[in-house]
């Protein structure tokens, strides 16, 4: 297991709020505030859900995946710097799931969704 982000830019799952395909997905070392260990959430970005998202750092990939189809060669250095802006984003305000989350991607589950 690495300490550092995981970015998945080619991810196989839709969203799971909507059913899109996502642009993005990372994967971050958060605290866990139960032990002294870490833990690993994965968030994602969706161009429908998050299209209102207040994080400049969410519109970044937005926008950036907008404009690039898909990172190139020549595109590595700004890819690099708005995903990366990102993952200390998902760090420093990790996705919270509650029991309700949990019980509708169960449901999404069951209805063959996911």
């Amino acid at each position: 297991m690495t300490n550092g982000p995981e970015v998945e830019l080619t991810p196989q799952q839709p969203c799971a709020r909507c059913g899109s395909p996502i642009l993005a997905a990372v994967t971050v070392p958060v605290p866990d505030t139960r032990t002294a260990a870490s833990r690993r959430v994965t968030a994602t970005v969706c161009p429908v859900c998050d299209r209102h998202h207040p994080a400049p750092e969410v519109q970044g990939v937005i926008a950036y995946f907008a404009l690039h189809e898909r990172v190139t060669d020549d595109e590595v250095e700004g890819a690099a710097q708005v995903l990366s802006a990102w993952a200390r984003y998902v760090a420093a305000h990790p996705p919270i799931y509650t029991s309700d989350d949990l019980d509708d991607e169960i449901s999404a589950w069951e209805r063959g969704e996911m």
